[in-house]
């Protein structure tokens, strides 16, 4: 396969694609208190329908500031997850 190179192209996995294939935003933003709460609520239903009623997901907000990120609040997502599993709770 032959890669293409140039301002016109970029290479996604391996695959040459033109700027105007390109998604406009790759990642969705999870940053903001009511965001990262939605992924919390997501990831809690995933676990819970596969099983694990224990698993538990919580937002906190981010204690660091930097100057470049502004004076907004980050929030992050916290769980309980051990070893990648939510603890089974007889």
């Amino acid at each position: 396969m032959k890669r293409m190179i140039g301002p016109e192209f970029d290479t996604l996995g391996g695959v040459a694609t033109s700027n105007d294939e390109r998604p406009s935003k790759a990642y969705p933003d999870t940053l903001s208190q009511t965001a990262a709460l939605a992924l919390a609520k997501r990831l809690e239903g995933f676990w819970h329908e596969r099983g694990y009623p224990a698993a538990r997901f919580w937002t906190e907000p981010v204690g660091e500031r930097f100057a470049k990120i502004g004076t907004y609040d980050l929030y992050r997502v916290k769980c309980n997850l051990v070893n990648g599993l939510p603890p089974r709770y007889r």
